[in-house]
């Protein structure tokens, strides 16, 4: 039987917004991933829809999405060995570190499993 590509955690309030958020690029219009996320959140009994601490997790998400953005200026960023974009062109757990301490109103948790994620989008993709 083949696994399933879902994750092996249990879904999180954190987890869920940030699947939504992953792919959310405006700047100013967030309408469409403020319904998904509203939606998600009741299917999953996650809680209530609470924007501020949405817009922690959004700052958070912003926030990693630059760092990986400008990657050759990123102080994580540790020069490529191929020709390739790696995972292992980051130092993770130096990042990870980073993002934990500078957004300590999110769970450890929530940025460790973010993160691989996070460097796929933004970086390897």
């Amino acid at each position: 039987m083949p696994r399933s590509r879902r994750s092996t955690h249990p879904p999180t309030y954190e987890g869920e917004v940030l699947s939504v958020l992953a792919f959310d690029f405006s700047l100013s219009d967030h309408s469409e991933s403020e319904r998904k996320i509203k939606r998600r959140l009741r299917d999953k009994k996650l809680g209530a829809y609470d924007q501020a601490r949405i817009d922690r997790i959004r700052t958070f998400k912003d926030d990693l999405k630059c760092e990986l953005g400008n990657y050759a200026k990123s102080v994580f960023y540790v020069r490529s060995n191929g020709k390739y974009a790696d995972f292992d062109n980051w130092d993770f757990e130096r990042l990870r570190r980073h993002l934990v301490e500078r957004h300590s109103s999110l769970p450890e948790a929530a940025i460790t499993q973010f993160l691989p994620y996070a460097i796929y989008i933004y970086y390897l993709r």
